[in-house]
């Protein structure tokens, strides 16, 4: 009678903890995207939203760059850190700098956030990442409408 009592004290106190424990409701998507997220988010006035792209894992995480969004704010003010689910490379006004549109989640709530555009330094590091063969020689590379000549 006692063990019955104790296994069912313990659990009664097993099934009480289940809540505590916050379960993402998406699994991770799969790698390169699964180690890049949105960090520190702030919001500027109403409608502007600066976020930090990393890229790592909790141990280590390197800062890719600045990423901007106009125009609505994020859907949960919970969230201050987003999931990358994918992106996609978008055309490019000259061919060797990168844009990409990412579709993103909030990482707690598992609610999708929308999408933000990546340009600039951020996307070249992006690309890197990606493995885009074009944007590692780019980088060594001469402008060859530069008008400035050594």
């Amino acid at each position: 009678m006692l063990n019955a009592k104790a296994l069912c004290l313990v659990s009664i106190f097993a099934t009480s903890l289940t809540g505590c424990v916050s379960v993402n409701p998406r699994p991770l998507p799969p790698p390169p995207y699964a180690y890049l997220n949105l960090a520190d988010c702030r919001r500027y006035g109403s409608i502007i939203v600066d976020c930090q792209l990393e890229y790592g894992t909790d141990f280590a995480r390197h800062r890719l760059g600045s990423v901007q969004q106009t125009g609505r704010g994020y859907s949960s003010a919970d969230d201050r850190r987003y999931q990358v689910a994918s992106c996609a490379s978008m055309p490019r006004v000259q061919k060797e700098l990168p844009n990409y549109i990412c579709e993103i989640y909030g990482a707690r709530s598992g609610g999708d956030a929308g999408s933000v555009l990546v340009k600039g330094g951020a996307a070249v590091r992006l690309a890197m990442i990606f493995g885009d063969r074009e944007q590692a020689r780019y980088r060594w590379m001469p402008d060859r409408w530069s008008r400035l000549r050594d």
